[in-house]
């Protein structure tokens, strides 16, 4: 969906839709992005919600999760005792369910699949995570023979930067818009459609 890494890290007002504020003092590569476990689903939620609470992203509950963990991956803090420590002041959760970053990778037909629920705790972003999180999802694409990668987002900008291109309406797949009149936002859309040939 979107990348809440957006190139300056979120202003106090906008992360406490959801989050609270507090330093964690990670450093860099103490992070292992990999696929969800239904013992993440938690950590998701919050880090989805958190940001669809600014309109950042859409919303998603419990069920939406479960039944499509096997698209998401996470960005989790490497187990270390001090590590634990760091991610129970920074995030309020339970180490071993320490989600920093989240994603997914929806395929809607033979070759085409959507990044979306791309969000990065503020205390944790400028750390590289979003991208990983990217390169993963498009790893995990190729590998099933995806061509092209989607997304609407708000973060224009970010996925530039990964090779994205910006495209109008008429020039995304007719598939995707099954998936909008879904959407919350379909009659007041303010995402921006882009795509990745792979």
């Amino acid at each position: 969906m979107d990348e809440i890494a957006f190139p300056q890290p979120l202003g106090r007002k906008e992360a406490k839709a959801g989050f609270e504020l507090k330093t964690g003092g990670l450093k860099e590569g103490e992070f292992l992005i990999r696929k969800a476990r239904i013992s993440d689903v938690r950590g998701i939620l919050h880090l989805i919600n958190g940001f669809a609470e600014a309109n950042f992203v859409l919303p998603r509950g419990p069920q939406y999760v479960f039944e499509n963990i096997r698209d998401f991956a996470v960005a989790v803090l490497v187990e270390t005792t001090s590590n634990r420590q760091r991610a129970e002041v920074a995030i309020g959760e339970e180490a071993s369910s320490a989600i920093v970053a989240c994603g997914s990778l929806h395929v809607l037909w033979e070759d085409l699949a959507e990044v979306r629920s791309l969000a990065v705790h503020p205390d944790f972003q400028k750390r590289g995570l979003g991208r990983k999180i990217v390169e993963f999802l498009e790893e995990g694409a190729r590998e099933l023979g995806v061509k092209k990668l989607f997304t609407f987002t708000l973060a224009e900008d970010f996925f530039k930067a990964l090779g994205f291109e910006p495209k109008g309406t008429q020039e995304l797949p007719a598939k995707v818009w099954g998936e909008c009149s879904k959407c919350p936002k379909y009659f007041k859309c303010d995402e921006i459609g882009m795509i990745l040939e792979l």
